[in-house]
């Protein structure tokens, strides 16, 4: 019990200090913006050193502890769920976040979000092929290599090999990989003599001087600290060797630590995710609340790490489905899955059409919001088309549309249970609403608002200005949908859902549409969310606000807008006292008054298409258009409406 207490100190300790150099390093405190050398620069380029030799022994002793199998993949597959769930944490404490963060977290081996992760993974996956073929060489070989290939560009400053900064797959996998060709060799009986402790010795001197003077010299080559951290990062020689030193000094005095395989996990995560990291610090600058964040971050990851274990361990559905056990490997998983792949394309390919025609619509949605085919524009925009503005930058929000359309699909799906009947209701109904918004953005520039659809309830009045050709036309057009309807009920039934997928189906619907009451409601988390994924409303410019968010969209924000903003200083006896003011101010100014009010007509003229062209200076009239309406204004009161 106790030995595992004090693993767990050490790997606690070890998380605080990684945590707390990223966060250090992420919120640029005012001694790393300053050109000035001092204590606490040498401290955080010490800390900062490191926290990279730390995370270099984790992934060496996660090669060395952790057995390679086709399972890992299962790991990988929680990972990908607690960075999501972890997204939305730090989303939910910040409210804010970008699209392409949002594209980070959703696809993260094409965006590259956690390449450490993936790297570490990727080199267990084949452990058993990697250790065999270090078994060819010897041991001194391999480090032989391995010191080569880290100290070309350190000692030149060149990236030849591409690692960069260390935050890379290649790195990750090199590192774990040197772990698993450990592992093939007894380091605690491995033959160490002078020569070897000098060299281990003067690897670690080296990275510790380097860490405390590059500072200095980097200040007195360049005049700046623009090569301060040279060193500093985990594909530099000098920390790989120290990150070599310390696995290997452990092992010989038997100094256990073992990494819980998901800690590990989760520690090279909040390593590789910037996202987490610049979350993290929110905007802090004061060391000690950053050390405390760094604590609360080790805590939860050594607490997550615990939980996902406990699951694995009990969870045994995604291995199912994944077909995942430790007598397969890679290659031929690979081909099972893409196996099954095709042929859930085959069993679901009319769910698979399904969506390819509401994310057609959704395309439409936006294509036709624009009558001249051109990108939304404000003055001084650039015009493209808007097939390629839509497709290519407007794509989040095209997800967006397409998600709210299959939620109506899905309600029609829960209240009927009939796929046909409830995906052609879903066509003609956005279709209706996608020619309605473009009609009137046509003849008026702005789509259809919520206000204008309570005219569906005068539908008696409505539909006596249709032409009767038309109501047949659609009289004709709902016959042969329903035919349609009824012949694929018949000829290509579809499963039916079970209670539950019709409930939720219908919940999800009311959640997602009702919550659109909350969207101009600045601290809702519907607001942020919507302002973080890229919703831009623009009450004043309705067709760009169409065109730029999408035609259902847009409707959604008009649902719940406030038209004025309650005032804290408004009140009746604030507006009584003003009354007072100028009701003494009137009594004064009409003592002197010759005319009655109560004998007189007060006319208000405020048509907006009538201008006096007398009061353009710069124009001059062969004759007084206004003539007859400046013979009234002289025989009684009158004066010009000023909207200020």
């Amino acid at each position: 019990m106790i030995k595992k207490l004090c693993n767990a100190l050490m790997v606690c300790v070890a998380m605080v200090i990684v945590t707390f150099s990223l966060l250090i390093t992420q919120a640029n405190p005012a001694f790393l913006q300053n050109n000035l050398l001092s204590k606490r620069l040498f401290a955080y380029s010490l800390l900062n050193n490191f926290s990279n030799v730390i995370v270099g022994v984790l992934l060496i002793l996660i090669g060395y502890q952790i057995k390679g199998n086709i399972k890992l993949i299962k790991k990988y597959a929680y990972i990908y769920v607690v960075n999501l769930l972890i997204f939305i944490g730090l989303f939910l404490w910040t409210r804010s976040f970008t699209i392409q963060n949002l594209y980070d977290v959703v696809l993260p081996i094409t965006r590259n979000t956690y390449p450490v992760v993936l790297g570490a993974i990727s080199a267990l996956l084949i452990k058993d092929k990697l250790k065999n073929w270090f078994k060819k060489y010897k041991f001194s070989v391999i480090l032989g290599g391995y010191t080569i290939a880290f100290t070309l560009p350190s000692l030149f400053n060149k990236d030849i090999l591409g690692l960069g900064n260390g935050n890379n797959i290649i790195t990750a996998f090199s590192l774990v990989a040197l772990g698993i060709a450990c592992s093939n060799v007894e380091i605690d009986k491995l033959h160490i003599d002078k020569k070897a402790i000098t060299l281990m010795s003067i690897g670690v001197i080296v990275n510790v001087v380097l860490a405390l003077f590059m500072p200095y010299i980097s200040l007195k080559a360049h005049g700046d600290f623009s090569t301060a951290y040279r060193f500093n990062v985990l594909t530099s020689i000098s920390v790989v060797a120290m990150s070599i030193v310390i696995f290997i000094v452990g092992q010989r005095l038997k100094i256990n630590i073992k990494i819980p395989e998901y800690t590990g996990l989760l520690a090279l995560l909040v390593y590789s995710n910037n996202f987490i990291v610049e979350k993290t610090v929110n905007g802090s600058m004061s060391l000690k609340v950053l050390l405390f964040k760094s604590c609360i971050v080790s805590i939860i990851v050594l607490v997550l790490g615990w939980l996902l274990a406990r699951i694995d361990e009990r969870e045994h559905i995604l291995e199912r489905k994944l077909s995942l056990n430790d007598e397969k490997t890679i290659v031929p998983w690979i081909s099972e899955i893409i196996v099954k792949m095709i042929n859930y394309i085959k069993n679901h390919k009319h769910n698979l059409i399904n969506i390819v025609i509401l994310y057609t619509l959704a395309y439409c949605s936006f294509i036709f919001m624009s009558p001249h085919l051109t990108s939304p524009h404000m003055d001084g925009d650039k015009y493209t088309s808007i097939f390629f503005f839509a497709f290519f930058v407007k794509q989040h929000m095209m997800i967006l549309t397409l998600l709210l359309y299959y939620l109506i699909y899905r309600f029609f799906y829960g209240i009927t249970n009939k796929f046909w009947l409830s995906s052609i209701i879903t066509y003609v109904a956005v279709t209706i609403a996608i020619v309605a918004d473009a009609i009137k953005i046509y003849y008026r520039s702005e789509p259809i608002l919520p206000t204008e659809v309570t005219m569906v309830s005068a539908y008696g009045d409505i539909l006596e200005m249709i032409p009767q050709i038309i109501l047949w036309i659609a009289i004709i057009g709902i016959i042969i949908l329903t035919g349609v309807i009824i012949f694929c009920e018949i000829k290509f039934p579809q499963e039916r859902l079970n209670w539950k997928s019709r409930l939720l189906g219908i919940l999800l619907a009311i959640v997602v549409f009702g919550s659109s009451t909350r969207i101009n409601h600045g601290n809702s988390i519907v607001n942020a969310w919507l302002s973080s994924y890229g919703n831009e409303p623009t009450f004043w410019n309705q067709e760009y606000g169409a065109q730029y968010n999408g035609a259902i969209q847009q409707f959604l924000n008009n649902i719940d807008t406030s038209i004025m903003e309650s005032n804290s200083n408004y009140s009746k006896k604030r507006v009584n006292k003003l009354v007072g003011k100028y009701k003494k101010q009137a009594e004064k100014i009409n003592k002197g008054r010759i005319n009655n009010l109560s004998t007189q007509t007060i006319v208000f003229n405020l048509s907006e298409s009538l201008a006096n062209p007398n009061r353009l200076k710069e124009v001059e009239l062969s004759q007084n258009p206004l003539s007859y309406i400046d013979s009234v204004k002289k025989i009684t009161t009158s004066s010009l409406f000023r909207l200020l």
